[in-house]
């Protein structure tokens, strides 16, 4: 038998408390909850609307799919059930067909929902949706804006970047809940530290560049790893895998030679 953990907090912090086949569960308010499996660390939003209950990115993990359908149905009862992405990564959507075939409808676009606006931007992915549910004051990202990673600009470049950090901005009040693709939600001010600390890795990653340094040289600099751990804000000791900050370092590379 798997066991469904709920908790109600406010959105900090994401309590561990669960095994593999468990479903975190927090409520932001009457109409809006945040869940995520143990074991998968993509941010799902579950919002009671007029329409019905509306899932935003629907993917704990293959095998926490039957788990993360019994919490939805503990929140929501039998309301009718609808699905949102905020991009077309494997991560974010592959909870799809799992709830199509159990009767969920896949929108593809929120023009009858009052309560959500959508914006759509060119950041992580070619195209990236923006998600705002007023009720709640809580905006979903998806992956233009991570917590526990660092910045995933590849689709759009760093003005695509800049571009979609504004539009999220505008969207809300300063008291807005950012939630991110990954990571826990924050408020706008991370979200502006986020988009300095961006931007100033783009700049010192160019300027060491440009004086001549070449990639094994830019692996070690301290300056680029001060910068890069500023995306390390839940100070884990090993922030992310060397091989996975060289490859950081050479898609920064890719995005400044080619202008974006």
């Amino acid at each position: 038998m798997k066991v469904v953990l709920f908790f109600i907090a406010g959105f900090y912090p994401f309590m561990s408390l669960a095994n593999a086949a468990e479903i975190l569960v927090t409520k932001l308010s009457d109409e809006a909850y945040l869940l995520k499996s143990a074991n998968y660390n993509t941010t799902i939003g579950a919002l009671k609307t007029s329409k019905g209950v509306i899932l935003i990115d629907p993917m704990p993990g293959e095998d926490n799919l039957s788990a993360l359908s019994k919490a939805i149905q503990t929140i929501c009862d039998s309301q009718a059930v609808y699905l949102l992405n905020t991009h077309q990564h494997e991560d974010h959507v592959g909870g799809n067909s799992y709830f199509v075939k159990g009767g969920a409808v896949l929108l593809n676009s929120t023009k009858d929902l009052a309560e959500i606006k959508t914006v759509e931007v060119k950041s992580h992915s070619s195209v990236d949706r923006v998600f705002f549910h007023s009720k709640s004051n809580t905006i979903f990202v998806g992956d233009i804006y991570d917590t526990d990673w660092h910045p995933t600009f590849y689709a759009g470049g760093i003005a695509g970047f800049v571009s979609a950090v504004d539009a999220i901005l505008e969207l809300g009040d300063e008291n807005s809940l950012i939630v991110p693709g990954h990571g826990k939600p924050t408020r706008k001010t991370e979200l502006k530290m986020f988009r300095q600390n961006t931007l100033d890795w783009v700049s010192k990653v160019k300027e060491l560049k440009e004086s001549g340094m070449v990639l094994s040289e830019l692996q070690h600099n301290e300056q680029l790893k001060s910068i890069f751990q500023r995306f390390n804000v839940e100070n884990r000791a090993v922030f992310v895998p060397e091989k996975a900050f060289v490859r950081f370092i050479e898609r920064t590379l890719t995005m400044i030679e080619s202008g974006a």
